[in-house]
């Protein structure tokens, strides 16, 4: 089953603008100097579907990820944050939507977070990051990298 518009946020993405960062590493236990060093790091991103139903994110900045997920299954891995999570990613065809949610395995410092990254005036890609039960939301706003 492939994943009907999913070439519209498939490619690189560099990151160009980010609202509320430093709340969303602070809630995540993150301390000030780390803090300051991950928002003045360039991120970039990929998005690949590698099989029918799987999806590639690849992120180099503050903390390099490379992970591959199966759309509407759920899996363990661990956050940025190296807690263990539950993982779900479902695509959304007709909104073109890719959306992860992320809830702590037990035991875990984890917490409940949703991200949600679709395409937005003049071919950005938005990466909306939500900590429900911090009242914390973080826009991450990406282009396509040329190189």
């Amino acid at each position: 089953m492939a994943l009907e518009g999913f070439e519209a946020i498939a490619g690189k993405w560099v990151l160009v603008k980010n609202e509320g960062f430093d709340e969303y590493l602070s809630a995540m236990g993150v301390g000030y100097i780390k803090r300051k060093f991950a928002q003045a790091m360039t991120t970039k991103m990929e998005l690949i579907q590698v099989e029918d139903n799987k999806i590639r994110v690849i992120t180099k900045g503050p903390k390099d990820m490379d992970n591959t997920v199966a759309v509407d299954e759920e899996i363990e891995e661990c956050d940025p944050f190296d807690n263990k999570i539950k993982v779900r990613v479902t695509w959304d065809k007709e909104n073109k939507v890719m959306k992860t949610e992320a809830h702590p395995a037990e035991g875990s410092a984890a917490k409940l977070s949703i991200v949600e990254r679709k395409i937005i005036e003049d071919g950005q890609l938005l990466m909306l990051v939500t900590l429900p039960n911090d009242n914390i939301v973080c826009r991450r706003v990406f282009v396509r990298d040329s190189v």
